[in-house]
């Protein structure tokens, strides 16, 4: 699991350190930085997937689109360069790039892996493996998603069976039906459905969300394409995504992600993973994700849901999520000290060390107002 990320002289930040837990929400207000935060994950997994073993990386890919290197450093920076420090448990790696003026991409000028014990070349490389591994087998889903088409298309790449249903979801139904019958690892079972199978455990866990819905994946041979179909009970009539709507079509690859995902070799990022979600599946949504982040899958989520934060707060109060595996960062925006960066440590009853302003409080300041209170 990766503990910890580094970013000197990037976008926003001069230098920023951000513990990462088995689970973290980085919330926040809007273009304070969070987005910003986990973009280094995003090039340095992007130059991985796209031409490993090169030292130039493309500012502008399926992952992130930046620009040219003045939308990368920080304004008013003298410096040309800045640098990506991952951690784990096992060891640091840290990437430096140069720049220069209005180049579209930018060169790696060091790369260094340091651990303990870590003296010779044979462990310095094998150390340095696990994290190329890590970040080639990232997969991120964004913010806006592939939707309510009628088909939806194979990958072109498979790298060796570890599942990345694209930054769109767009690739989410190939991966159910390639792991349609496989066994679900046990620590990612829903604890009410029995059965182990991919298919089983998918629709128990989006019943969690969407109460008796099912899912359905049929692979249309002839356009090398697959069809997605949902339906509202056991009983009933087989739909189309169109007719019932984006919080199906945007919870699917969510959950095709978690359950196909390698605890060992992949991390998984989600942007609004509460998008198109009623209150009710928002706060649920925030139960599943402590529950895959306690079943091994490191997961990094970009969240406004104050309904998902609770929901994640009652899977700790309720034993599903170690606190200590639970790591929150509030952006407040660019401040002399931390970057406005406030980190509430949890305790074992889902309370929060810190509420500062703006931290999930506009409901009870709309509340109050409609009261009369202010």
């Amino acid at each position: 699991m990766i503990t910890a990320l580094e970013i000197e002289n990037f976008k926003c930040f001069g230098k920023l350190r951000l513990p990462l837990g088995g689970l973290t929400l980085l919330t926040g207000f809007n273009a304070a930085g969070k987005s910003s935060a986990i973009q280094p994950l995003l090039l340095l997994a992007q130059g991985a997937k796209l031409d490993p073993g090169s030292t130039r990386y493309s500012l502008n890919g399926p992952l992130v689109r930046f620009g040219a290197v003045g939308d990368v450093l920080p304004a008013g920076s003298s410096l040309p360069t800045f640098k990506f420090t991952l951690s784990k448990d096992d060891g640091v790696a840290s990437w430096t790039f140069s720049s220069r003026a209005g180049e579209r991409h930018v060169d790696l000028a060091d790369a260094a892996v340091q651990g303990p014990g870590v003296r010779r070349n044979q462990a310095r490389a094998a150390l340095a493996a696990t994290f190329h591994e890590l970040l080639a087998n990232l997969s991120y889903i964004s913010a806006v998603r592939e939707g309510v088409a009628d088909s939806y298309p194979l990958p072109d790449l498979d790298r060796n069976g570890v599942a990345d249903v694209g930054i769109d979801g767009r690739f989410a139904a190939y991966w159910y039906n390639q792991f349609v019958d496989e066994e679900v690892p046990r620590a990612r079972r829903h604890p009410g459905e029995p059965a182990t199978s991919m298919r089983k455990q998918i629709d128990a866990w989006f019943s969690t969300l969407f109460p008796s819905a099912q899912i359905n994946v049929q692979h249309v041979t002839q356009v090398a394409a697959e069809s997605l179909q949902f339906r509202l009970s056991d009983i009933g009539d087989w739909r189309r995504p169109a007719n019932v709507g984006y919080g199906f079509t945007y919870a699917f690859p969510i959950l095709v992600a978690l359950l196909a995902a390698n605890e060992q070799r992949q991390v998984v990022i989600i942007d609004s993973p509460e998008a198109h979600l009623h209150p009710r599946a928002q706060s649920q949504m925030g139960k599943l994700l402590a529950s895959f982040a306690s079943a091994g899958v490191q997961v990094i989520v970009e969240t406004h849901s104050d309904h998902l934060l609770n929901g994640v707060r009652l899977a700790v109060r309720e034993g599903v999520l170690d606190p200590q595996s639970l790591a929150i960062h509030f952006f407040t925006g660019a401040q002399p000290e931390a970057h406005g960066v406030v980190s509430p440590a949890t305790d074992r009853e889902g309370r929060l060390s810190d509420w500062p302003a703006g931290f999930f409080d506009q409901s009870e300041k709309d509340l109050a107002q409609l009261s009369g209170w202010n």
